[in-house]
């Protein structure tokens, strides 16, 4: 059996359009996801957001003409455009927790 190199696996990605607009969604890191999970989960359910992460998640996770986006590049993207901001970082989510926001089956 052949040894797995972990350097030729990659975090899944997906492109999401909003609002007309590609976006290039690489899946958070396992890790990282549980820690924001285990700090946010009262917002990701109440679908509260905290400015200042929702920046961290996009930066981390995000890119656009194939550019990752960056603190810099943040700032200009998204200016007078939060609302649009705000339905990709719900992509993102979306994204990376959809069992958190699915509702398992039950039979009753």
């Amino acid at each position: 059996m052949a040894k797995l190199n972990m350097a030729d696996i990659a975090l899944p990605q997906e492109i999401v359009e909003v609002d007309s607009v590609e976006y290039l969604v690489t899946a958070l890191p396992a890790t990282y996801a549980l820690q924001f999970m285990e700090k946010y989960q009262e917002a990701l359910t109440s679908g509260k957001s905290d400015l200042a992460t929702m920046k961290e998640v996009i930066v981390k996770s995000v890119c656009k003409d194939n550019k990752q986006i960056t603190n810099q590049s943040f700032d200009i993207m998204f200016a007078r455009k939060f609302l649009h901001l705000s339905k990709l970082y719900q992509a993102v989510l979306s994204y990376n927790f959809e069992d958190v926001f699915t509702e398992p089956d039950t039979e009753e």
